[in-house]
């Protein structure tokens, strides 16, 4: 089944490059313009002043001096062009700078900029413990950590956005209205919507934009800030209060050109996240009743704060509806999208009052495969062969599937309560992953001890780390990944000097043996890069060329060869060439393969960072060549699955997990 173009991830994030490049463009024609504008509006200003002194003043000389500058008098001036043009373009690409800086701390950053509250994930509150839930079904759906997630208590109406730079510093906020008026199916299809704008790039994009946004709006906003002074501006003088106005319309250009980029960035995309969502949820009428709600209610999808505008693009629907200018609108039209999610909609919105319907807490419904609610459940009847071609691999890449929401909804009740309650802290999260990295062996175990003696934020937590470590001894294979991304977001409550030691203390527990094992290395690779995220607002990509990174494609395809067929060294020879023959330009190099039985996290962990600079042509083929090596047994080992995993996040092109294969029923 080939994925559609418009849906596809490297499709999308090729689209999404392609937008970076036109916000540039659309951002230098907005300062020409704003420059332009100015500079006439300010010669003409000053052509009005010289033409009435030099035909209102009764001082003869004086008259003459201003009639001689009339004559002389050129609109254009080169010389005050320049100067002009100098003086706006220092203002914007500062304040522009300024705000990216700000930016630059990831989705968190953006959520509180609007006035979000962050979530504790001990949270008891009714309402916020089932956004969590939800959130974190998504997130281990998709195959990456849990994000940051914030509600904005100040707004009663019905809106949502996701932020963030990288899939490992990302942050999903919604509003108190939002937050209360939808039930579960309509919350999903919300925050299915926003997950699309994650996974699909979207969500660095619309970042780098408000970045750029600021610096056009930056004198407008400056200018309402000393009109709204009132009796200070009075104060200071007229001038004063002149200069604030000619800086509200300079900013009213800004923001004029501002929404064109909005409206040309935004509104396509949003019908993409729609699409995205139902292909996530399989629920159009959630996301549909989400959209309805939004038109009947009577604070609608608009957000008060004043300072959200520079981020109207970012929000699930329109934030500042303007009625006269409906042309910039950054999202389509309510109906038009609700009649692509929902035909039979006759265009009617129902009324809902201030409280909407309330869910439960927890999702109760017990999901086959989950061992915890009994062996007798079975697959429900109609669910999709979950074996996958490998061929196939790269279509799933950014597109979770309502399997997956099911298997995470299985895998979060298979992790016992009590250390799903152990991980919300940042004390808690910390001693279950170091109880994952304790040796079952007692001499090497021995061996980590002194270690956890050194852990700064389980200080005094051995005895409790170990018997964690006992709890999660008998836990499915297939679960660890999952619990880490589940830990994730407490560890953000780290020190910058906590997270530090942490990490030390990680590496010398899981090098106590000697190697580092592959989950191990998972471990290490998916917590040093999520504790440590690249802040590049602007990341450049600059390969583009596979014969530049061959020699780390060739280790990738090692790697996953001898971790599938750790004990055959020729099925492993054949799993590297099937991988190898997915991309000709390296096959035909013939590279030699080295078979290792002892993973080498320092050459991985090179291999990886160099293709982060890969272009995503390059990443897509990656992926479909690690795929292509995995599977050509026609069977996937755990391993196998964690490593390919890993290697597609680390990539920043996240791959769902893989659907459990059903158990064999045994002979009669």
């Amino acid at each position: 089944m080939t994925a559609n173009r418009s849906t596809n991830f490297f499709a999308r994030q090729r689209d999404a490059r392609k937008s970076c490049r036109n916000q540039l463009i659309l951002f230098a024609i907005a300062v020409f313009v704003i420059v332009l504008v100015t500079t006439m509006a300010i010669r003409f200003a000053w052509y009005l002043y010289v033409t009435t002194q030099a035909h209102t003043l009764i001082n003869y000389e004086a008259a003459q001096r201003y009639q001689q500058k009339l004559s002389a008098f050129a609109f254009f001036d080169p010389a005050f062009f320049i100067f002009m043009s100098m003086a706006i373009v220092i203002v914007i690409l500062a304040a522009s700078l300024i705000k990216m800086n700000t930016l630059q701390k990831g989705g968190g950053a953006v959520a509180e900029m609007l006035g979000g509250r962050e979530i504790s994930a001990a949270t008891t509150d009714q309402d916020e413990r089932r956004l969590m839930n939800v959130v974190e079904e998504m997130a281990i759906a998709s195959g990456i950590p849990v994000p940051q997630v914030y509600v904005i208590d100040s707004e009663n109406n019905i809106n949502a956005f996701a932020a963030g730079l990288e899939i490992g510093d990302s942050a999903v906020a919604v509003t108190r209205g939002a937050l209360t008026k939808l039930n579960r199916e309509e919350l999903q299809g919300v925050i299915g919507h926003e997950f699309s704008h994650l996974l699909n790039g979207d969500s660095r994009l619309n970042v780098q934009l408000i970045g750029i946004l600021f610096g056009i709006m930056f004198m407008g906003i400056v200018g309402r800030e000393i009109i709204s002074k009132g009796r200070l501006s009075i104060r200071l003088g007229l001038p004063v209060i002149a200069g604030g106005v000619c800086l509200i319309v300079i900013g009213y250009i800004g923001t004029f050109m501002g929404r064109l980029m909005q409206c040309a960035i935004s509104r396509q995309k949003e019908f993409l996240a729609d699409a995205s969502a139902v292909q996530f949820t399989r629920n159009p009428l959630g996301l549909a009743g989400a959209l309805k709600k939004i038109g009947g209610s009577s604070f609608g999808s608009q957000i008060n704060s004043p300072g959200a505008r520079q981020a109207s693009h970012l929000f699930f629907s329109e934030s500042h509806p303007d009625k006269l200018f409906a042309f910039l609108a950054t999202h389509p039209p309510l109906a038009q999208r609700i009649r692509l999610l929902d035909p039979s909609f006759d265009g009617q919105f129902p009324q809902i009052g201030d409280h909407g319907p309330v869910a439960d807490a927890r999702y109760k419904t017990p999901f086959w495969g989950t061992h915890r609610w009994g062996a007798d459940l079975q697959i429900p009847p109609g669910s999709p062969l979950l074996a996958i071609l490998p061929a196939e691999v790269i279509n799933h890449v950014g597109h979770p599937s309502k399997e997956n929401i099911e298997q995470s909804r299985t895998f979060l009740n298979s992790i016992p309560e009590e250390i799903s309650e152990t991980v919300k802290s940042p004390q808690g999260a910390a001693c279950v992953i170091y109880a994952l990295l304790m040796d079952n062996d007692a001499a090497l175990l021995s061996s980590q001890l002194p270690s956890l003696a050194r852990a700064m934020v389980v200080r005094g937590q051995t005895d409790n780390i170990l018997k964690i470590a006992g709890q999660l001894s008998g836990l499915q294979q297939n679960l660890r990944l999952p619990l880490i991304e589940l830990a994730m977001p407490a560890l953000k409550g780290l020190t910058s000097m906590e997270k530090r030691n942490f990490l030390l203390i990680l590496h010398s527990c899981a090098n106590a043996d000697g190697h580092v094992s592959l989950f191990e290395l998972s471990v290490l690779w998916i917590l040093e890069k999520y504790l440590n995220p690249s802040e590049e607002l602007f990341r450049s990509v600059s390969i583009f060329s596979v014969s530049r990174v061959g020699l780390d494609i060739v280790v990738l395809l090692q790697v996953l060869a001898c971790t599938g067929h750790a004990a055959d060294k020729v099925k492993a020879e054949e799993a590297f060439h099937a991988g190898l023959d997915r991309i000709p330009e390296l096959a035909a190099r013939k590279p030699v393969f080295d078979f290792e039985e002892i993973v080498s996290y320092a050459r991985v962990n090179n291999a990886l960072n160099r293709l982060i600079e890969a272009s995503f042509k390059i990443r897509e083929s990656v992926i479909d060549a690690c795929a292509h090596c995995a599977f050509t047994d026609h069977t996937v080992t755990v391993e196998e699955r964690e490593l390919l995993r890993v290697i597609a996040l680390a990539l920043q092109c996240p791959l769902p997990p893989f659907l459990e294969a059903p158990p064999e029923e045994d002979a009669a």
